[in-house]
C-alpha cells in the first residue's frame, strides 16, 4: 500500500505548488456482465465493476500544465479474474486496485512544446485499429478500453501552422532494466492540407531480450476527407537478425461516412497483421487478415443503436456486436452491450456476453 499513499500524496501536494484552480474531471463506470456458454465454456458467467476514472489539471506560474489521473476499481467475478494482473487486494466480497494512469506536464512556447512523464504517446490516423499507435495496439471489440501510458518525453517543433516535426522516447517495457535495454526513440512528422494530412514515423528500439540488433519501426499514415473520409495506415517492424520478410508488416485501409442528415454513420476498415507486428498482440484471433466493420443509428441526440461485426476470414471466425445507449439526463449515460464470438470448430462451444453500463461524468 506504499504506492497507493505516495499516489494520493503527490496528487494533493502537486497542485499546491501550481497557479489557479485545479480542474478535476472524469467518470464512474458501474458495469455488469453476464455471459452464457455452451461446450468447452462456462455455463454463466458474471462480473461486476464499479471503475472510476479521475483526472486533474493545473497550471503553473510559468506556463506549464501539470497532468495525472487515476484509476479506482472495485471488482467481483470476471472483471476480478482479468485485473488480478493489476495488483488487486482482495477484500470481503470484491477485489479492489488503485491504478496511476497519467502523470506528465507541458510546457508551451511559441513554436515548441515539451512533454514528459507518464502519458499517452499516439500516432497515425487509422479508424479502428491503428497499426501505426504500436505502443498502444488497438482492439475494436474493446472500444471502451483506455490506451495505457508510458514513461517518456517528446520535443514538438511547429515550422507552419500545418506541419509538425516531432522527437520522442520512452522508457523500457520492463520498468527494472536498469541497464536501459529496450529503450526507445524516434521521430514522427506531420503535414496537414485542406484535405488531407499525412504523417510518417521512424522508431529505434535499443538491444533486449532476444533482439541483440535492437529493432527498427518504419510507420506512414494518410488520411483523406472527400465525399467519404479514408484512411490507410502502414508499421514495418525490420529485425536485423532476420531476413526481410512479412512476419513484421501490419497495415490498414478503411473509410467512415455520415450520411447526409447527420443521423447514419458507417464505418469499415480491413486489416492485414503479420506475426510479429505489435497490432497482432490485441487482437484475439488467429491469423492475419481482419475486418470490421459498424453502422450506428441515432435516434436522437440521446439516443443511438450500433451494429458492428469483427472477422478473420482464413479462420472463419467473426464477432458480431450490437449497442445500445441512451442519455438518461446531462453527465449519466446507460448503455447495452452483446458479443458473440463465433469460433470455426463448433466442438469449441459458443457464448455470448452481455453488458450493462452506465456512466456518470463529473
Amino acid at each position: 500500500m506504499r504506492i497507493t499513499r505516495w499516489v494520493m500524496f503527490m496528487l494533493v501536494l502537486v497542485p499546491c505548488f501550481l497557479q489557479g484552480e485545479p480542474v478535476i474531471s472524469g467518470y464512474l463506470d458501474s458495469s455488469v456482465s453476464l455471459g452464457a456458454g455452451t461446450g468447452s465454456n462456462p455455463a454463466f458467467l458474471y462480473g461486476l465493476e464499479e471503475y472510476a476514472n479521475i483526472r486533474l489539471q493545473a497550471r503553473s506560474r510559468e506556463g506549464a500544465v501539470f497532468y495525472g489521473s487515476l484509476n479506482l476499481i472495485a471488482a467481483s467475478g470476471t472483471y476480478a479474474e482479468t485485473g488480478a494482473l493489476l495488483g488487486m487486494v482482495a477484500g470481503e466480497n470484491y477485489a479492489a486496485a488503485l491504478e496511476l494512469e497519467r502523470l506528465y506536464f507541458k510546457v508551451s512556447q511559441e513554436r515548441i512544446d515539451f512533454q514528459g512523464g507518464l502519458m499517452r504517446m499516439a500516432f497515425g490516423y487509422g479508424f479502428a485499429f491503428g497499426p501505426m499507435d504500436f505502443l498502444n495496439p488497438r482492439n475494436p471489440l474493446l472500444p471502451d478500453a483506455r490506451p495505457r501510458a508510458v514513461l517518456g518525453a517528446d520535443l514538438a517543433y511547429y515550422p507552419a501552422e500545418n506541419s509538425k516535426v516531432l522527437g520522442f522516447t520512452a522508457a523500457p517495457r520492463n520498468p527494472f532494466a536498469g541497464s536501459g535495454a529496450g529503450t526507445l526513440g524516434g521521430l514522427a512528422g506531420e503535414y496537414h492540407g485542406d484535405r488531407l494530412s499525412l504523417q510518417g514515423l521512424y522508431a529505434y528500439q535499443s538491444p533486449h531480450d532476444a533482439f541483440v540488433w535492437g529493432i527498427h519501426r518504419f510507420g506512414l499514415s494518410l488520411k483523406g476527407d472527400l465525399v467519404l473520409g479514408l484512411a490507410a495506415e502502414l508499421l514495418y517492424t525490420y529485425d536485423p537478425q532476420t531476413p526481410a520478410r512479412e512476419d513484421g508488416l501490419a497495415a490498414s485501409a478503411g473509410f467512415d461516412y455520415t450520411f447526409p442528415g447527420g443521423k447514419f454513420y458507417v464505418l469499415a476498415e480491413y486489416l492485414y497483421a503479420g506475426d510479429d507486428a505489435s497490432t497482432a498482440v490485441s487482437l484475439g484471433f488467429k491469423g492475419n487478415h481482419y475486418l470490421f466493420a459498424q453502422g450506428l443509428y441515432r435516434f436522437s441526440d440521446y439516443t443511438s443503436l450500433g451494429l458492428g461485426c469483427m472477422a478473420a476470414p482464413e479462420d472463419r471466425s467473426f464477432t458480431p456486436i450490437i449497442t445500445a445507449e441512451h442519455e438518461l439526463f446531462q453527465g449519466l449515460t446507460l448503455s447495452l452491450s452483446g458479443q458473440i464470438p463465433l469460433p470455426p470448430d463448433a466442438d469449441a462451444g459458443r457464448y455470448f456476453q452481455g453488458l450493462i453500463k452506465a456512466r456518470l461524468r463529473f
